[in-house]
């Protein structure tokens, strides 16, 4: 059986790992500052004969401090450890961050994680990197400890907007994008098109009547949900429901997605914000139970409320072409990485 390089525990690690050198961070959203590290980590390790591996943390330290989950993450868990492996470590120690783990001091930390549990050899962090209990430890302390237990300590400068030294890009700025709808942004930032991914739930069925079938996300979806508007984007199954195993899971389908509160429908009734996706040309197609990855290319419009019904059919056959047209731009684009 092949094994899985997801940690979550020392334990977990195998016993033939060998010595590493380790990236430590939160990584939310994998952006191209978090690449610019991990880059360097590879590039440290490749040097020494070592195993690059990143070591992260779920849930959000911030969230177990303060108590409640916000800032709202940009990546869920298990698409932040798929990005982490697709960056090229070979490995992902992601640890359960509770208020007991976090009274590790910086030097408990250090011994038990990274020297007994991954037999560093190098550690790449951030001149900023700040670890251990009350944030106690800082890149002089992980030097020092560096000289106590045998291993080197490589600092990387922040990747700005235009590259090395111009800025830093972060995870808060990414994020104020894609609340704000600016998904292109945000797009720049990640070096990749944002993605929110669900298992995909039974609707209302208006879109099917509508000649419009939707593929329809839960209430809480995996990511964070852009600002309320009509998006164009794609469509990913990732892991098919049971129902369908014996058919060829789609991949990159043309989608249009829209968020919103479905306002000309439930004007006068309590709100639910959804997020569903109309794969195009694709009227028959059932994705109920299917796990679904949604990517988000461009926004097109706010969302509107319609006197009537064929006007809102007209709009949504609008947002069809509007849609195509982005993709197909894009596509004459370079390609971003994930």
């Amino acid at each position: 059986m092949t094994r899985t390089p997801i940690w979550h525990s020392v334990q977990d690690v195998p016993a033939d790992l060998g010595a590493t050198a380790v990236s430590i961070g939160n990584y939310d959203g994998i952006h191209r500052g978090h690449r610019f590290v991990l880059d360097q980590l590879l590039r440290h390790a490749e040097a020494r004969s070592l195993t690059p591996v990143a070591l992260t943390f779920w849930p959000h330290p911030r969230h177990v401090m303060r108590g409640v989950a916000e800032p709202p993450l940009i990546t869920g868990h298990a698409d932040r450890d798929r990005l982490l492996l697709l960056a090229g470590v070979g490995g992902v120690l992601d640890l359960e961050y509770t208020l007991e783990f976090a009274q590790h001091s910086p030097e408990d930390f250090v011994r038990t994680f990274l020297v007994e549990g991954l037999h560093v050899r190098c550690v790449v962090l951030g001149e900023d990197a700040l670890f251990g209990r009350g944030n106690a430890g800082d890149i002089d302390t992980m030097r020092e400890l560096g000289q106590r237990y045998g291993f080197e300590v490589v600092t990387v400068a922040d990747l700005g907007p235009e590259g090395e030294g111009t800025g830093r890009i972060s995870s808060s700025r990414i994020r104020d994008s894609l609340l704000a709808g600016d998904v292109e942004t945000a797009a720049e930032g990640l070096g990749r098109p944002h993605t929110v991914t669900d298992i995909v739930h039974h609707g209302h069925r208006r879109g099917r009547d509508l000649g419009f079938p939707t593929a329809n996300l839960g209430p809480t979806p995996a990511g964070l949900i852009p600002a309320d508007g009509v998006y164009a984007g794609r469509l990913t199954v990732v892991d098919q429901a049971p129902a369908h195993s014996g058919t060829s899971p789609l991949t990159g389908a043309p989608a249009t997605i829209s968020i919103g509160t479905n306002p000309t429908f439930e004007a006068g009734g309590a709100p639910r914000r959804t997020v569903e996706a109309y794969v195009h040309d694709d009227h028959d197609l059932d994705l109920y139970g299917d796990r679904v990855r949604l990517e988000f290319v461009a926004f097109q419009r706010p969302t509107l409320t319609f006197d009537s019904i064929d006007a809102l059919v007209e709009e949504m056959q609008r947002d069809v072409e509007v849609t195509r047209r982005t993709l197909e731009a894009a596509r004459s684009r370079p390609a971003m990485t994930d």
